[in-house]
């Protein structure tokens, strides 16, 4: 079964869900996660969305990239 998450969600909130997301952020090449300070002041206020668009990844690759992790995105 696939786990479902919501691409408005900050990424703290992700990563606390779900800790295993991390290394999948630093596969996608949002690495700023490895960094608990980051993650616990920039990442309350980031979402994957928005952090993908800022490093310039196409959103089709992070939802490929998760869905082969076990993951899918809720839809809006």
């Amino acid at each position: 079964m696939m786990n479902v998450l919501k691409k408005n969600q900050s990424v703290f909130d992700l990563i606390q869900a779900y800790p295993e997301l991390k290394d999948i952020f630093v596969q996608l090449g949002l690495d700023g996660v490895t960094n608990p300070l980051v993650l616990k002041t920039a990442g309350k206020k980031m979402t994957l969305e928005k952090g993908a668009k800022m490093k310039k990844i196409p959103w089709e690759k992070v939802v490929m990239t998760f869905e082969q992790a076990g993951f899918i995105f809720e839809e809006d």
